[in-house]
């Protein structure tokens, strides 16, 4: 299981069983709308954008209510079509970015080389973050998780988010965004590398505040 296998903060099973009645729905909307923004925030970084395919899938969950047979939990169905709405927008023609190495791209350096030691090997092999033991632990990672996240430059994060959440190959991710396979290479490692040595630092500094 990966980080991004783990349930988003606050995520926990909503009523599954039968088809969920309109009744049922009405009441979990509200609730419904909040899991899934944060879900479309993680992914987009963009408050405007992400409510407006939040709203798309609400109103899907709406109109196919009858499809849901309690296989799965309503948040997990409606998550799974927010997933595709934002690959749906991901892939439009009309959304195509050229992406280029920002200044605040050049600033994660720093934080990489940080990473190392002067023989180049990791200054902490391995990560206290790695292998959390409990629920509570998974939920709090996360916590850590959304936080670092957020604090990568905008389309450094998108293109991590499209390749590690939605699952979009390399080469589509370069044809999307307009980058070259060793540009993308240096973003998702710059990404990689500048989340690692967040998780770390702000990992430990939530156990030690427990």
């Amino acid at each position: 299981m990966t980080l991004l296998d783990l349930p988003i903060t606050g995520d926990a099973p909503m009523c599954a069983g039968a088809a969920t009645s309109e009744l049922d729905l009405e009441g979990q909307l509200p609730s419904l709308r909040q899991r899934l923004l944060r879900h479309a925030l993680f992914a987009l970084s963009d408050t405007s954008l992400a409510e407006d395919l939040v709203q798309d899938t609400l109103m899907a969950v709406v109109e196919q209510r009858d499809q849901h047979r309690g296989v799965a939990s309503l948040v997990t169905w409606a998550t799974a079509i927010l997933k595709n709405k934002i690959a749906d927008w991901y892939r439009s023609p009309a959304r195509r970015r050229f992406v280029q190495l920002s200044p605040d791209d050049e600033k994660l350096d720093d934080a990489i080389d940080a990473l190392y030691d002067p023989d180049g090997a990791y200054t902490d092999p391995i990560p206290a973050w790695q292998q959390p033991d409990n629920l509570m632990e998974q939920r709090q990672m996360m916590t850590v998780l959304e936080r670092c996240v957020s604090c990568l430059p905008r389309q450094t994060g998108r293109i991590f988010m499209m390749r590690e959440w939605l699952g979009f190959e390399t080469t589509e991710i370069c044809e999307r965004v307009g980058v070259s396979a060793e540009n993308c290479r240096t973003i998702m490692h710059r990404a990689r590398m500048a989340l690692r040595g967040c998780m770390q630092r702000d990992w430990i500094n939530t156990k030690a505040n427990v």
